[in-house]
């Protein structure tokens, strides 16, 4: 691993405290078909990608504000598939949760993984961050996840693996 490679802490669902959505938004989960996809804008490539590679398991949870029902924040939420080589093979991931800066500060990213948590209680629940991403990282702990691991990405195929303890 070279210096310069960025670092990225995980996390597993530990304590999750529940953290109560405001009355003006709402949300649900959204599953897949290989003809919709997801319901936000922006490239197919990624999410084509996670349907072929998870047999169309990946969901994706959606926070919407009620009075504009404009997408507030959305969080993907995908099976192990071969870039995570940590994760167990029925552990989840929750992976490239966006909030828009209209609603930033509203600890949507929170919300979602304390009902994300909570929804799939059963199983192994991931969520990963870089380093040095505070906000992230700060809603991460709030909603009750745990730093268990330390990874980096190989420039082959983008692969997330272990960091060995020093």
């Amino acid at each position: 691993m070279s210096n310069k490679q960025q670092i990225y802490w995980f996390y597993k669902a530990d304590k999750l405290n529940k953290i109560e959505i405001e009355y003006r938004f709402s949300s649900f989960f959204f599953t897949p078909t290989i003809f919709h996809l997801k319901q936000h804008k922006g490239s197919v490539l990624l999410y084509l990608f996670w349907y072929i590679f998870s047999f169309g398991r990946y969901k994706i949870f959606y926070i919407m504000e009620n009075e504009t029902n404009k997408m507030a924040h959305f969080s993907n939420i995908i099976p192990k598939i071969f870039k995570y080589s940590f994760m167990g093979r029925k552990h989840i991931q929750i992976v490239n949760c966006y909030t828009l800066p209209l609603f930033r500060g509203c600890r949507l990213f929170s919300l979602a993984l304390s009902v994300i948590g909570e929804e799939f209680k059963n199983t192994v629940v991931w969520v990963g961050s870089r380093e040095d991403n505070v906000g992230s990282i700060k809603s991460i702990k709030r909603a009750g996840y745990k730093m268990v691991a330390r990874v980096y990405k190989t420039k082959f195929l983008g692969i997330y693996k272990l960091i060995e303890d020093e």
